[in-house]
C-alpha cells in the first residue's frame, strides 16, 4: 500500500463516532493508568468520563481527531490488541505533540485521584486522604514545644509572644499604589 492511500485511509478514518471516542479514551486512560493489585484501572475509576467533561466539554473542535491521529487510532495503535503496539501508539503521542499529551496525561492523573474509588483505595492503605482536605483538614496532632522546635541547627525559632510586626512605614502604603492583579491600595 503506497503512502498516498495510507494517508487518504487515514483521513477518511479521523471523524469518530461517540462511541469510537468513548473507546479511544477508554483505551488511552487504561493505557496510562492500568490498575492492579486492589487499584482499579482509570476507566474502571471512570476517568474517561471525566476527561471527556473536562477536555472536550465544549466540542474542543479537533482535538478528538488530533488525538486519535497522535496515537495511531485509524489504523490499529491504541486501539490495537497487542500491548507493545499500545506502548508505541502513546509513545510516538508523547513525542509528537508534548504539550497535548501533557495536558491530556495531567488530566486523567488528577481525575483518577479524585474519584471516590481511589479515595478510598488510597484510605485504605492506612494514608490519610480527602478529595476535600479543605473542607474538614486532616487530623493533627496538638503542637508540641519538644517535638515540634527545629532541631537542624539552621534558622531559629520564635515563641507567639516574641512575634513583632513588620515595619511597612518605609513602603509609603499610603502614596504609593499598585495595579498589580487587581489590587488598588
Amino acid at each position: 500500500m503506497s503512502m498516498a492511500s495510507v494517508a487518504a485511509q487515514a483521513d477518511s478514518n479521523v471523524r469518530l463516532t461517540p462511541v469510537e471516542k468513548t473507546r479511544l479514551l477508554l483505551c488511552l486512560v487504561d493505557q496510562l493508568i492500568p490498575g492492579a493489585d486492589g487499584w482499579p484501572s482509570a476507566s474502571e475509576a471512570g476517568v474517561h468520563g471525566i476527561i471527556a467533561l473536562r477536555l472536550f466539554v465544549d466540542g474542543a473542535p479537533g482535538m478528538f481527531e488530533k488525538i486519535a491521529e497522535g496515537l495511531g487510532w485509524p489504523m490499529g495503535g491504541l486501539g490495537s490488541d497487542d500491548p507493545d503496539a499500545r506502548i508505541e501508539a502513546v509513545q510516538t503521542f508523547e513525542a509528537a505533540d508534548p504539550d497535548l499529551f501533557d495536558k491530556v496525561y495531567a488530566a486523567v492523573v488528577l481525575a483518577y485521584y479524585e474519584t471516590p474509588f481511589i479515595v478510598e483505595a488510597i484510605a485504605m492503605t492506612g494514608r490519610p486522604y480527602s478529595i476535600r482536605p479543605h473542607v474538614s483538614g486532616y487530623q493533627m496532632s496538638p503542637f508540641d514545644y519538644t517535638r515540634d522546635t527545629p532541631k537542624h541547627g539552621r534558622g531559629h525559632y520564635l515563641t507567639t509572644e516574641e512575634m513583632r510586626p513588620v515595619d511597612t512605614s518605609g513602603l509609603h502604603l499610603e502614596t504609593n499604589k499598585t495595579h498589580r492583579w487587581g489590587v488598588h491600595r
